[in-house]
Formats: structure tokens, sequence, C-alpha cells
């Protein structure tokens, strides 16, 4: 006896969206989100790590995070060329609420505080007066391959760079229990105050893994925003504790759509 096997059905092909299919599904996420929690702005908001040496950023396994120097130059002069106001994040979110921002605002973001940002970005921000926030690690502070002190302050007082916060110890606060969370957004804060002599109010969440508590702790210490990873959404003034991202490589910026 032959025994005939059933041929298998073929899975219905998904369909591809057209280009001006994609845009209207933009258009609709973004009103929808304008509405709710508006006004709401695309703006770009860069996410750095490392600034170094090719070489050196492969002997510490951080090729991922690392943006070569002369690359990091390149990126600068084409946001400069493209007519980009490069303002600070507390600009930013103010601007927003008050809708107040410049033409073709974009803001650049370095997690960690690591020490290559001083050696090697900061004097590439000077020279074309371009403003920054660096996240800061404040229990990292003075530690291998991170920012000391007296580096902080000096790029604080020279007006381009503000200090945001991203806890004690870089733990995944979601995961924490309420006290824990609190100890490390909280205490942080008041840690940087403390050595940089300014109010510390943005909020950068390790790895960003954002929850309700950590939000809710924010607000009641009066922090103005906080800013996550990546994400497709835009900036809203009535969600200012998920500010979203672009994670940037070492290439050129227009790969990243800017």
């Amino acid at each position: 006896m032959i025994i005939s096997t059933p041929t298998p059905s073929l899975p219905t092909p998904t369909p591809t969206l057209t280009p001006g299919q994609i845009a209207e599904i933009q258009r609709k996420k973004f009103n929808d989100l304008n509405a709710k929690y508006g006004p709401c702005k695309y703006v770009p908001i860069l996410m750095y790590h490392h600034v170094m040496d090719a070489k050196a950023a492969k002997e510490i396994g951080s090729q991922n995070l690392n943006v070569p120097p002369d690359v990091f130059r390149e990126q600068m002069d084409y946001l400069i060329g493209k007519g980009y106001n490069v303002i600070g994040l507390e600009e930013m979110i103010r601007g927003l609420k008050n809708n107040s921002l410049p033409l073709k605002p974009i803001v650049l973001t370095f997690d960690d505080g690591y020490r290559d940002f001083f050696d090697s970005a900061y004097g590439i921000l000077r020279e074309r007066n371009l403003k920054a926030t660096v996240f800061v690690i404040s229990q990292f502070v003075g530690g291998e391959r991170y920012l000391e002190w007296w580096q902080i302050r000096e790029m604080v007082n020279g007006g381009l760079v503000t200090i945001g916060d991203h806890t004690l110890n870089h733990q995944v606060v979601s995961k924490l229990s309420l006290e824990e969370e609190r100890n490390q957004i909280v205490s942080a804060k008041n840690i940087l105050e403390q050595y940089v002599e300014r109010t510390i109010n943005i909020f950068a969440y390790p790895f960003g893994s954002a929850n309700q508590t950590a939000k809710d702790i924010l607000r009641e210490n009066n922090f103005l925003g906080a800013v996550i990873t990546t994400s497709s959404n835009p900036a809203c003034a009535g969600l200012p504790y998920e500010i979203p991202r672009i994670r940037i490589g070492a290439s050129s910026l227009s790969r990243f759509g800017i």
C-alpha cells in the first residue's frame, strides 16, 4: 500500500508595507501620543558611551559601545553642517513643555561617566561650542577608566556639560525593592550635588530599565526628566520620565536617520 503524504500548506506571506503605509502608521502613533501626553516632538537624543581609540576599546571589550575620536569629530561636524542646534537635555525638556524649542534641536548624551569623555570627546565639543549631558555613576567616580571629580567640576564650570544621575552603582532599578530603588536614585543625586555644587535633576536608567516605582521616586524628588534607551516614540511633555534616545555607533549619522 502506498501512503500519500499530505502536502503541507504554505504560510500566508506577511504583506510588505509601502513607505506610505509606514508613514501613516507613524503619523497615527504620533497623533495618539500627542493627544494624550503632548506636546510631543521628535527630537533626536543621541546616546554615546565611549569615545576612544578603536584598539583601546577592543582591549576592554567595548567595541560596540565605542565611537573613535575621528569618527566622533566627523559626526559633530555633520550636525553643524546640517544646521542642527545642539542643546542641553534640560533645555530640551523645558522647551518641549513651553513650546520654545529652537529649529532642528538635537541632544548629546553620554552614559556612565567614562574618563575618555574628558580625554577625547570634551575637547571636540569645546572646539565647536556644543553642549552635552554626561550621566555619572556616583560610586564609580575616580575608578579605573572613570572620570575624576575635578574633571567633572571643570567641565560643568565650563558651561557646556550638564551632569545627570545614573544611580549609585549601575544596578537595574526595576529589579530592586522600593527602598533599594530610592537609595540608588536619591543617594546618587545627593552625592553628585555635593561634589558638583549644582542641582541634579535629570536621570538615565541603567540598561534602560524603567518602572513606575522609579518614575514616582523621580517625580517626588523634583527630577525634570529621565531618558531610556532606544525607542521610536517622540518625546512628550506628559511622559517626562521615559524620554527616548538613539544609540549611536561608529558610522555616519545619516545611517541613523539624522
